[in-house]
C-alpha cells in the first residue's frame, strides 16, 4: 500500500513525540528505515518550500517624533527559514533586495 506524504508526516510526528522509530514503524506496518527516510525528506521539503515569514508592522498614531538631529537610520529584520538577519543604519532598497535574494539561494 502506498501512503501519501501527509500520512507519513503524521507517522513522523508520532515518531518525534515518542522517540521510538522501531515501535512506530511496527505499529503501522512499515519499514523503520522508510520512516526515518521520510523524516529527512519532509525536513528537506520544508526547507525548500520555506517562504519568507512576514512580521507584523505596528503603526503608531499621533505626531511623528523628530529627533534633534535628522538621521536616516533604519532597522530591518529579515527571517527566511532558519536564517535571521538584522540590518541597522542606512539600508537602501537595492541592498535589501540583494541580501534577501542571496539568502534564498541554496549553497
Amino acid at each position: 500500500m502506498r501512503h501519501t506524504a501527509q500520512w507519513w508526516a503524521e507517522r513522523v510526528a508520532e515518531f518525534a513525540q515518542t522517540g521510538d522509530a522501531r515501535a512506530v514503524a511496527r505499529r503501522h506496518g512499515v519499514n523503520e528505515a522508510t520512516l526515518v527516510w521520510w523524516r529527512s525528506e519532509l525536513r528537506r521539503r520544508a526547507r525548500e518550500g520555506a517562504v519568507p515569514r512576514l512580521l507584523p508592522v505596528v503603526v503608531r498614531t499621533g505626531p511623528p517624533r523628530v529627533p534633534a538631529v535628522q538621521t536616516c537610520e533604519l532597522e530591518v529584520f529579515v527571517e527566511i527559514g532558519a536564517t535571521r538577519m538584522t540590518m541597522r543604519g542606512a539600508v537602501s532598497a537595492e541592498h535589501l533586495a540583494a541580501v534577501v535574494s542571496a539568502s534564498t539561494r541554496s549553497c
